[in-house]
C-alpha cells in the first residue's frame, strides 16, 4: 500500500514546490506590479511650506457660549473678549383682585444679582490671579449689521458708562462653577416695583421688556489675567421676601431671551509681537519672515496654511510606480504649551482661494466605514516633549491632486488650512505654534510612501 502511495506522494510535492518559486504579481489600484523587484519606501524630503493666515471676522452669534476676560500672551499679545446680550422677564400674571400682581402681595425687594455659571474646562491665563467681573447695561439695541441675523467678533453694542456691578473671584478650575455678582439695587427696586404692578407693560411681555431693557455686557477690565468661559444660560435673579406665618425667602428669574443675539466680541494688540504686520491688507506672512514659525489661535484671528510646492516631484521619485500613503506630521514647537494649552483637535481644509476661505475639511474612512473629517489624533509625549504630535492621511488628496491638471497646481492659493473644528474656533482661546522644515524645535514632516520597481 505504501509503494502505491509515494509516486502519488512525489509528484504532489513537485508541484507544490515548482509552484512556489513563481514569483507572484501584486496589483496595486489599476497596475500590475510583479514583487519580486518592487519594494516600498518611504522618504521624508518633501518639506511643506507654512505661513500664518489672517482671519479678519468670524460668527460668534448663537455659539451656546460667553466669553470675558483675558490676558497677555507673551506671543499674540493683548487679547481681551466680553460678551453681550438679551434678557426676558418672567412670565407675566394678571391679577384679579387689583393692580398688585398677587404673587409679590405682602413681600419686601431684597436684592438683585447676576449668576454666571462657568463653562467647565474653558479657561486661559493664571487662574492663580484674580478676575473681575463687570456688568454694564445697555444703552442701544443689539443690532446684527447689515441687516442680517449674524454677529461677530468684532461687533459691539453701546453701553451706560456706569456698572450695573462688579465682582472680582478667583477660579478654582476643578471646584468653580458659578460666578454671582451683585447688581444696583435702584435697578433692583425698579425692576420688583415693574413686576409687582400689573398696569406696567414694560414687564408684560419680551418685546416690550426689550425696549426697556436692551441688555447686558459682562465684561474684564483691560490687562486682566485671566479669560473664562461660561454658559449663554446667564441669569439675571430678583430676590425678595414674602411674609406669612413665617418669611420665606423667594426669587424669580429674568433669562436670556434670544441666544442668536448672544455674541462674543474678541479684540488683540499684537504690537510688538510676531504677527504686528498681519491685518486685512497683509493678509498672510511667510514662516520664514517669523523666525520660521506659524502661529495658531483662532480666537484671536490666525490660523496657519500648509502648502506643497513640490508634491508634483513624487513621480520623479527613483523607480516610482505607485502612491501608496501620505502622511503629514505636526509637531507643536517644543517648549511652547507647557502654561499655554493645545487644542485637542485640530481639522484640515482645502483652500483655493486668495482670501483663504475654509473650504472642505480632509476626511477619513471612520470606524463604521463612512467619511469623518480628520482632528490630528494629538498625541502628548508627557516625558520629554520630543514626539507630541498631530498626525493626518493625506493619501485620497494627494492621488486627487496628482491626477488634476498639473498646471493648476501648485498655485499660489492652493493648500491646506490648520484649524479647530467649528464650535472651539470661536470660543476656545488654546493656541499652537509649529516650525517649518528649519525649525528643530518643531517641524512639519510629511511621509510619502510609495511603489518602487527596481
Amino acid at each position: 500500500m505504501i509503494k502505491k502511495l509515494f509516486p502519488i506522494l512525489l509528484v504532489t510535492a513537485s508541484v507544490f514546490f515548482f509552484a512556489s518559486c513563481t514569483k507572484p504579481d501584486i496589483q496595486f489600484g489599476q497596475e500590475l506590479l510583479n514583487i519580486s523587484n518592487t519594494q516600498i519606501v518611504m522618504v521624508d524630503t518633501f518639506a511643506p511650506k507654512l505661513s500664518t493666515v489672517y482671519v479678519d471676522s468670524f460668527i460668534t452669534s448663537g455659539k451656546g457660549i460667553g466669553l470675558t476676560g483675558g490676558y497677555i500672551d507673551p506671543l499674540f499679545g493683548k487679547v481681551a473678549s466680553q460678551t453681550f446680550l438679551e434678557l426676558t422677564p418672567p412670565p407675566y400674571v394678571k391679577s384679579n383682585t387689583g393692580s398688585t400682581n398677587d404673587t409679590y402681595y405682602n413681600t419686601i425687594y431684597d436684592s438683585l444679582t447676576l449668576i454666571i455659571k462657568l463653562q467647565k474646562g474653558n479657561y486661559y491665563g493664571d487662574t492663580t490671579k484674580t478676575i473681575q467681573i463687570n456688568v454694564h447695561r445697555l444703552s442701544q439695541l443689539i443690532t446684527p449689521p447689515n441687516y442680517g441675523a449674524l454677529l461677530y467678533n468684532i461687533d459691539t453694542t453701546a453701553i451706560y458708562p456706569t456698572p450695573l456691578g462688579s465682582g472680582t473671584f478667583t477660579i478654582y478650575p476643578a471646584r468653580t462653577d458659578t460666578l454671582a455678582v451683585r447688581l444696583n439695587d435702584n435697578l433692583g427696586l425698579e425692576l420688583y416695583n415693574k413686576l409687582k404692578n400689573t398696569n406696567d407693560i414694560d414687564v408684560q411681555n419680551a418685546s416690550n421688556f426689550l425696549q426697556y431693557f436692551k441688555g447686558l455686557r459682562i465684561s474684564s477690565p483691560a490687562l486682566s489675567n485671566l479669560a473664562i468661559g461660561f454658559k449663554d444660560s446667564v441669569i439675571m435673579r430678583l430676590y425678595y421676601r414674602k411674609f406669612g406665618m413665617y418669611v420665606f425667602n423667594e426669587h424669580t428669574d429674568f433669562t436670556i431671551s434670544n441666544a442668536a443675539h448672544q455674541y462674543n466680541n474678541i479684540t488683540v494688540d499684537r504690537t510688538g509681537k510676531p504677527l504686528s504686520g498681519i491685518n486685512s491688507v497683509n493678509r498672510e506672512i511667510l514662516s520664514e519672515s517669523t523666525n520660521n514659525i506659524g502661529y495658531l489661535q483662532s480666537i484671536t484671528g490666525s490660523i496657519v496654511k500648509i502648502t506643497f510646492p513640490s508634491m508634483f516631484d513624487i513621480k520623479q521619485l527613483p523607480s516610482f510606480a505607485k502612491l501608496m500613503n501620505v502622511r503629514l506630521i505636526v509637531r507643536p514647537m517644543q517648549n511652547s504649551y507647557q502654561f499655554y494649552a493645545l487644542p485637542p483637535f485640530l481639522r484640515l481644509s482645502v483652500t483655493t482661494t486668495a482670501a483663504n476661505s475654509i473650504g472642505n475639511d480632509i476626511s477619513a474612512a471612520s470606524g463604521n466605514g463612512a467619511a469623518a473629517a480628520q482632528t490630528g489624533n494629538l498625541s502628548i509625549d508627557f516625558l520629554n516633549g520630543l514626539n507630541t504630535n498631530y498626525s493626518y492621511d493625506l493619501t485620497a488628496y494627494f492621488k486627487s491632486m496628482l491626477n488634476s491638471n498639473t498646471s493648476f497646481y501648485p498655485g499660489d492659493h492652493n493648500g491646506l488650512l490648520l484649524s479647530p473644528p467649528v464650535g472651539a474656533f470661536e470660543s476656545s482661546f488654546n493656541r499652537v505654534i509649529v516650525g517649518n522644515n528649519g525649525n528643530i524645535l518643531g517641524r512639519l514632516e510629511l511621509q510619502v510612501y510609495y511603489a518602487a520597481v527596481q
